[in-house]
Parts: C-alpha cells; sequence; structure tokens
C-alpha cells in the first residue's frame, strides 16, 4: 500500500526533481520490503528438489507482468491517455498485493524465536559464524549480474532516440521490452525447472558468460533487427539468471535462517537498482557524446556479466 500512497502523491502533486526522486525512493523501499519478505518462502515451503520449479514459476509470472508493464505504458505514453498510466498501475498493485496476501497466509511458516535487542539483532543480521561463508559469492555475483541488466532498462529510451535516431522511442522501447520479457519468461520458467535436475551451479556459469559476450556485441551493431536479436539472447540470460540463483540462494540459506539469507540475496538485487543506474548516468554525463558513452555502458555491463562469472564459478569449482 506505501507504493500506492507514492504514485498517488506524485498524481496530486506538482511535478519536481525532488517530488520524483521522493516518490521512485519510496517505492523502492517498499517494493523490496515486500521483495523481501516473500524469498523466504522459497526455502521455507519448497523441498530443495521443487525451488527451481518454484523459482521459474514466480520469474515467469513477474517478468511476464513487467512485459505487459512495458507494452501497455509504453503505447499510452504517447496518447492522450497518459495522465492515467499511473492510476493504471496503482489499481494494478492493489489487486495484485490483496491475492498475494490472501494466498501466501495460509502457507507461511513462522519460526518463534526469543526476542533479542535491538543491538544484538542488528549485529546478527551480518553474522554468518552459523552459516556458509561462500554465501557471499551468491550475493556479489548476483549483484554483479543484475547491475548488467537493471540499470539498462533508465537509458533505453535515450539510446533509441539518440543512437537509432527513431522520433517516437517509447513505442520501440515497449516493443523491445515486450519481446525480450516473453523470451526471458519463457526462459526463466524451463530452466528454473530443468535446475532442480541438472545442477544450478553450471546453468548460473553458462548463462553469465553469454549474457556478458551479447552486452558487449551490442555497441558494433547499432540496428533495431540486432539490437532485438542480441536483447533477447541478454533477456533470456537474465530470465534464466533470475530464477535459477533465486534457488541456489534459497538451497543455501541455513535452516531457520532463511530470512536473514534471503535477505542478503536480495541485497543483491536492491543495491542493483540503486548503484547500476547511477554509474550508467554518470558515463553518459560525462561522455563526450551519446555513441561513445552508450559504447561505455555496455561494455560495463558485460564487464559486470563476467565478474558475475567468476563468483559462481568459484561456488561451481568448491
Amino acid at each position: 500500500m506505501f507504493i500506492v500512497l507514492a504514485i498517488f502523491l506524485n498524481k496530486i502533486l506538482t511535478i519536481t526533481l525532488v517530488g520524483v526522486l521522493l516518490g521512485y525512493i519510496m517505492i523502492q523501499v517498499s517494493s523490496n520490503i515486500a521483495v523481501g519478505a516473500y524469498q523466504p518462502l522459497y526455502a521455507d515451503i519448497l523441498k530443495e528438489d521443487e525451488r527451481g520449479r518454484g523459482t521459474g514459476i514466480g520469474g515467469i509470472f513477474r517478468l511476464l507482468g513487467s512485459a505487459m508493464g512495458y507494452g501497455i505504458t509504453g503505447f499510452l505514453i504517447d496518447t492522450k491517455y497518459r495522465s492515467y498510466v499511473l492510476i493504471l498501475i496503482a489499481i494494478v498493485v492493489i489487486i495484485t498485493a490483496s491475492l498475494t496476501a490472501n494466498t501466501i497466509k495460509k502457507s507461511d511458516v513462522i519460526i518463534k524465536q526469543t526476542r533479542p535487542g535491538i543491538g544484538k539483532l542488528f549485529m546478527d543480521m551480518f553474522n554468518l559464524k552459523h552459516g556458509r561463508k561462500d554465501y557471499i559469492y551468491v550475493v556479489l555475483g548476483s549483484f554483479m549480474v543484475f547491475s548488467g541488466v537493471i540499470g539498462l532498462s533508465f537509458f533505453e529510451l535515450y539510446f533509441f532516440k539518440f543512437i537509432l535516431g527513431y522520433s517516437n522511442p517509447a513505442y520501440y522501447v515497449s516493443i523491445i521490452g515486450i519481446a525480450v520479457l516473453m523470451t526471458s519468461a519463457l526462459a526463466s520458467f524451463i530452466f528454473g525447472i530443468l535446475s532442480d535436475r541438472i545442477g544450478r551451479r553450471k546453468i548460473l556459469v553458462y548463462v553469465t558468460v553469454i549474457g556478458g559476450i551479447a552486452m558487449i556485441l551490442i555497441p558494433e551493431f547499432e540496428k533495431f533487427d540486432f539490437f532485438l536479436i542480441l536483447g533477447s539472447i541478454i533477456g533470456m540470460s537474465y530470465g534464466i539468471f533470475m530464477s535459477v540463483s533465486n534457488a541456489l540462494a534459497s538451497d543455501m540459506a541455513p535452516v531457520g535462517e532463511s530470512g536473514k539469507f534471503m535477505g542478503y540475496y536480495n541485497m543483491a538485487t536492491g543495491g542493483a537498482s540503486t548503484l547500476s543506474p547511477l554509474i550508467y548516468g554518470l558515463i553518459l554525463y560525462f561522455a563526450r557524446s551519446y555513441s561513445v558513452g552508450f559504447r561505455y555502458v555496455f561494455y560495463i555491463a558485460g564487464i559486470f556479466f563476467f565478474i558475475g562469472f567468476a563468483m559462481f564459478y568459484k561456488i561451481l569449482k568448491d
């Protein structure tokens, strides 16, 4: 409901940079709290050989929702109905939040523990003594790969406008968004299920390499067709990574501490959402031209993928 409040405030208040920033912060904080609350359910409720299927199903709905968001808002934003976009988003959030809350409460697992003081609770948040030390590589690797993808969505409109030269970039962004996210959703579902049978670590190692190569190749082919093909490959890699890394993080979370450890994993996605747009924005700001800036942006995104590959390769070998 905090998300709806942020949308409502952005709707009624005069549009300013401070207002948009405040609304964005409110939405990010509330959505990350919600994600942090439901992610441990994969570890709490599902058996280890069911988690890939569970995260794959979750991934397909999450990505299909994103595809619908891209498509609907992308088409409406250039029409006279653009003022209704935020209202539509608020309605969808209310409906889906109600359905999710009423579904989860039937299967939620509550672990009763003694309540420590605030100081001890805060210190225990970062205590890995009773957990797996290599969990840090899952978190860092996920942060890198998510940083390679999430931050780019903030600048797609400018890429289509200034690099590909389209006068109505929102239309083409919506087309790309739908195609990429549909591919991503299908791959998330299929490989989430396969990871229960063939292993998660090997899948993560391969998809990070494929995504990194596709990302680095984008600046070499500044045409819509090539962007669609390479973007779909990146979307496929991202979809697979999202579901399989989530399942692996659930597998590695110690029993009774799934909330804390999945919270670490959630820091990877939340941190990537926060830092990667800033990194890419600074690159574009200081570059001598958009052409050079976007080339560096995609190279850096590719490097993020390869660093993620190194993290998961270490986990595979260990």
